[in-house]
């Protein structure tokens, strides 16, 4: 097992003082700030995580032990300047990022959604018919940079997702859940190949319970529920599901609430899931190219501050790194590329 070496002090600091938990509490968030000396990392690497933590930063970091991460709110001060990151994706390839922001020109105190080349040479916002586009959660974005998926209230559903298309420097959209049964539709998560995507479906918010992962393609066809809690193993309890991912080989790994919050695998083919790991209160998946799962767990042996650790686990769920120990990640999502 091994969980990394960022440095206190040197990589990140900790807040000083005691943590006083009151009767029934079981966790506490705690303020820190990542230093980025960017000794280790570039800004071109083909595989990484992107995720958002407390101090309001976006972030990205490679996938392994050891690794630091760089303070992308502190980089894209120098393309455009900007008040507020709220969210990051990462294209499967690697090299196009999906930023929540204020900035390219969005301003307006209302974060808006913008593309921009993962090696920040270039960013700008997505504009539909001259009109920002302000999404609500997570998005994504496929490999080559050129289309976008995003949940709004802009559709037959309380929310729905819709898909921004790139052609000739013109963004326009599509709606891609008509034929959800949903009213909530949210969490997209795209195919290597830019053709397929995964989103929760459910009928009540996003933090409250969704009932189904589903699938569609990203023109909107083809619309199927890929994983419910009828597939629930025997002696589990129906619970939400969330966050699901495209594993190598076609899996589909998600987060069921069925026994704890874990990490689940749809194989291809197949209509019952398997277990990826024991481990409890683990959330929020995504696959690399590799099979390598990252994920955020609150229950590793020695998380005496019950904080969201960013987790890498091989396909067969050995746990192969903990990267920022002690360090909480925001469980806004994260994403994966390469």
């Amino acid at each position: 097992m091994t969980h990394g070496t960022a440095t206190a002090n040197q990589d990140y600091t900790l807040a000083s003082g005691t943590l006083t938990f009151l009767p029934g509490q079981l966790q506490k968030s705690i303020p820190f700030a990542i230093r980025d000396d960017q000794n280790d990392e570039t800004l071109t690497d083909s595989s990484f995580i992107t995720f958002r933590l407390p101090d309001g930063h976006i972030y990205r970091i490679r996938p392994e032990a050891g690794a630091r991460p760089i303070d992308l709110t502190l980089a894209l001060n120098q393309l455009s300047q900007g008040t507020e990151d709220e969210s990051v994706s990462t294209s499967p390839d690697g090299r196009w990022l999906a930023v929540v922001t204020d900035r390219f020109g969005i301003g307006g105190g209302w974060p808006g959604l913008a593309v921009v080349a993962a090696d920040l040479s270039s960013g700008e916002a997505v504009r539909v018919n001259g009109e920002v586009i302000h999404p609500e959660g997570a998005v994504a974005i496929a490999s080559g940079g050129n289309l976008v998926v995003y949940s709004v209230g802009e559709g037959p559903h309380t929310r729905d997702l819709w898909a921004a298309r790139r052609s000739n420097g013109i963004w326009t959209a599509r709606l891609l859940t008509t034929n959800s049964p949903y009213a909530f539709n949210s969490q997209p998560a795209i195919s290597a190949d830019g053709t397929r995507l995964l989103f929760n479906g459910g009928n009540q918010p996003y933090n409250t319970g969704s009932e189904a992962i589903c699938e569609v393609a990203v023109d909107g066809t083809g619309f199927r529920r890929a994983v419910t809690n009828a597939q629930r193993p025997s002696g589990t309890s129906s619970g939400a599901l969330h966050h699901a991912d495209y594993f190598s080989d076609g899996s589909i790994v998600f987060e069921a609430d069925w026994s704890g919050d874990q990490i689940w695998r749809l194989p291809p083919g197949s209509n019952q899931p398997v277990r990826v790991s024991s481990a409890t209160n683990e959330n929020s998946p995504c696959v690399l190219a590799d099979g390598r799962i990252v994920s955020l767990w609150l229950n590793r042996p020695g998380n005496t501050l019950g904080v969201h650790e960013l987790t890498i686990r091989s396909a067969t769920g050995t746990l192969l790194a903990v990267l920022l120990p002690d360090v909480d990640i925001l469980d806004i999502g994260i994403s994966c590329a390469g």
